[in-house]
């Protein structure tokens, strides 16, 4: 690979080898297999890969494969359809209920790319469901969902998380959860940075439920900006992700708008090596002349820096870095100054400070708190997701 790794998300040897596996043809998909196979421990194979073995499984057999191990994948094949058969269930229920209260929803992440590019059940695991719903229905869907079965996995949603976070999470009895999103994605920043998104968005038969999804441009944009960052389950999947999308509907991908987004988005960074690796790594049908404009792209040095903090592995620095960018992308202040000096107020907003509480105080017992309790949960950060 000739792709600048920098960062921590990207895969390992091992993982590059399988993500070959499932993704070329022939000798080259079986040598790569067999040299994963040859090195990796399966009994301790890693969360993200073990995502991958439906799609190892149904490229095995394509390529008429036969080995005993191939009944194994088989295995991890039948569960993940049986898995997200049930989480289908879930889906239509949620999108009914919030239909019949006249509440519009679009479907984001996996489901949609099963649905549009996967096209088979078993292929992509998938822990949770992504629903997008418009800021000002967010209040009436969360207590509605309340009322039938749902419970938020932290408080209810408040005014003032508009500003701070773009999704809450849901979650049922029997352990199903789901991001109720109210920005597409946390780099989206003020909320009519997604009206080309929802204006573009496609509707489709979604097991039965009519509902809108993301057009194939900016679903091929979400898994790029999505994928390339650090999780604690290494973030192998956007890479099939992304070829999925490509294979079935690269000819309707809008480039130019592509390209466009990420400048307006400030994401020149994750657009420029997501797309060089697909390119120089997998293949990938991108046309030359937009991978020629892609690798002479010039990101600004605070984009670069965002794309570092996204990069690592959460800590105290990278925390403070991540709620910075965010109170960037939010404030809709301008000036250094200006968003410096109202920084300390997003602070208190993000962690719901109590009001009595003097900022100072309370800021420097949160960071006290961080230093002594180590590396907890990454603001905003779901790894399920």
């Amino acid at each position: 690979m000739t792709t600048d790794k920098e960062g921590f998300f990207w895969p390992t040897h091992e993982q590059e080898l399988l993500l070959q596996a499932t993704l070329f043809k022939e000798e080259n998909a079986v040598t790569a297999w067999r040299n994963w196979a040859a090195i990796v421990d399966f009994d301790r194979l890693d969360a993200g890969s073990q995502r991958l073995l439906p799609l190892l499984y149904k490229n095995l057999t394509d390529q008429k494969v036969r080995h005993p191990v191939i009944d194994v994948y088989k295995g991890f094949y039948r569960m993940t359809w049986y898995k997200n058969r049930l989480l289908c269930h879930r889906i239509t229920g949620v999108l009914r209920l919030l239909d019949e209260h006249g509440i519009t929803a679009l479907l984001l992440k996996g489901a949609a790319l099963v649905s549009l590019y996967y096209k088979d059940w078993a292929l992509r695991p998938m822990n949770d469901f992504d629903l997008l719903v418009e800021q000002d229905q967010v209040m009436k869907a969360v207590e509605l969902l309340c009322r039938n079965g749902w419970t938020p996995v932290e408080s209810p949603p408040a005014e003032s998380d508009f500003q701070t976070r773009h999704a809450c999470t849901l979650t049922d009895g029997s352990g199903i959860e789901f991001d109720l999103h109210w920005r597409i994605m946390h780099e989206s920043g003020c909320n009519d940075v997604d009206d080309n998104f929802k204006g573009s968005a496609m509707r489709i038969d979604f097991c039965g439920v009519y509902v809108s999804v993301l057009h194939h441009t900016d679903q091929l944009f979400h898994v790029l900006v999505h994928g390339v960052r650090w999780n604690v389950i290494a973030p192998l999947r956007w890479v099939p992700d992304a070829m999925m999308v490509l294979r079935e509907a690269g000819s309707k991908i809008d480039w130019n708008r592509l390209l466009q987004e990420a400048r307006s988005r400030r994401l020149v960074v994750s657009l420029k090596k997501s797309l060089t690796y697909l390119y120089d790594g997998f293949a990938a049908p991108i046309p030359a002349d937009i991978m020629a404009t892609v690798k002479r792209l010039k990101p600004s040095v605070t984009e670069r820096l965002e794309f570092w903090m996204n990069s690592r592995p959460r800590g105290l620095l990278r925390d403070i870095v991540y709620l910075w960018f965010t109170h960037v992308r939010t404030s809709g202040a301008s000036g250094s100054v200006r968003l410096l000096l109202r920084f300390p107020s997003f602070l208190r907003t993000f962690w719901k400070a109590p009001e009595k509480k003097n900022t100072a105080g309370f800021l420097l017992g949160r960071l006290i708190r961080r230093i002594f309790n180590g590396a907890g949960a990454s603001p905003g950060q779901n790894p399920a997701a």
